[in-house]
């Protein structure tokens, strides 16, 4: 742990040099854009997904974190600061998503504040269940307005989940947030920004009945599922699967429990009769050698829920977590 915190100070002090030495402070202000293709930062793999696909050949994109790594455990590398200083928009999920040593170096790193775009606060998120509001549907984040979007921006983010990739609505909402963003930094590009915005967003939209489609395969009886820790919120709001219950009540893949947190996961699944639990590929839980073990259930392993695999689109992650869990569900009885 010692090496870790001297690791992340290392990489903050290292920030603040490659600053000084590129011009990118605050005080210097932002580079001009004289024409050229706009520097764009994504933190993951996803959010860089996103914004791939509206800026497409427009927009020179660094995405910081590789493929298939943990968003929440990610050490920034000392050449992310000066990705950030050089960037002219920097797009990340927000939402306590990416590692708070992550948050301060886009902090510190960033030419201006106003470059740091945050899209999770975008997609109207849902709030965990741990905070007691597990009945949040699309119907009712349509009604929301844009000052009543504001309003989260009083809220503790901690709250909201982030994995709104789980339902292709929220992830329209995102592409066309990124569409604004990118059209206020660059409008010369504008109708392209827009075009592609539009044309991603339908994309999005045919998901919906696509994934609709998948789960109705599955009897209503057996849509319920147990996993690793809470990141499938959106998946249950939108096409009516029931997470029971999580190894890990957090949003924090890396969290420990309690025994008498891990004897209450072993209750839920014997007194609903579940037969199986998903691990998440990307942080896999010692916990869950213990549940198999105590209730026999079936461990479904791969299921990749936080970050893209090298040259994966959206569609085929969203399709792959589906398909994994639909043919698993399925036939429980």
């Amino acid at each position: 742990m010692k090496e870790k915190r001297l690791f992340k100070f290392g990489v903050l002090a290292l920030s603040i040099v490659l600053i000084a030495c590129t011009g990118g402070s605050a005080e210097a202000g932002c580079p001009e854009k004289d024409g050229r293709e706009i520097n764009v930062v994504a933190t993951t793999p996803m959010i860089g997904e996103f914004v791939s696909q509206v800026g497409g050949d427009n927009i020179n994109l660094t995405v910081l974190m590789p493929a298939e790594a943990d968003p929440h455990t990610y050490d920034p590398a000392p050449q992310d600061a000066g990705a950030i200083a050089d960037a002219d928009l920097v797009f990340y999920t927000g939402l306590k998503y990416e590692p708070a040593a992550l948050i301060k170096l886009l902090e510190n790193s960033a030419c201006s504040a106003e470059v740091l775009a945050e899209v999770g606060e975008s997609v109207f998120p849902i709030e965990f269940k741990e905070g007691g509001h597990d009945d949040h549907d699309e119907e009712g984040h349509d009604d929301h307005d844009e000052e009543g979007h504001d309003d989260h921006a009083g809220h503790d983010h901690g709250a909201y989940d982030p994995h709104f990739w789980f339902d292709p609505n929220r992830v329209a909402y995102a592409a066309e947030y990124i569409e604004s963003k990118l059209v206020e930094f660059d409008p010369s590009n504008t109708s392209e920004y827009q075009a592609a915005g539009k044309a991603y967003v339908t994309e999005l939209k045919s998901l919906v009945s696509q994934v609709s489609e998948l789960i109705s395969t599955v009897p209503s009886q057996n849509r319920k599922l147990i996993t690793t820790h809470e990141s499938l919120g959106y998946l249950e709001a939108k096409f009516g699967l029931e997470v029971l219950s999580t190894i890990i009540p957090s949003v924090d893949s890396a969290n420990e429990i309690s025994p008498s947190q891990l004897v209450g996961v072993i209750d839920i699944i014997e007194d609903n009769n579940i037969k199986v639990i998903f691990i998440e590929a990307e942080a896999p839980s010692v916990y869950a050698e213990t549940i198999v073990a105590e209730t026999g259930i079936k461990a479904v392993e791969g299921l990749w829920v936080e970050t893209l695999k090298e040259g994966q689109s959206y569609p085929e992650f969203l399709f792959d977590a589906v398909e994994l869990i639909v043919e698993n569900l399925r036939n429980t009885d």
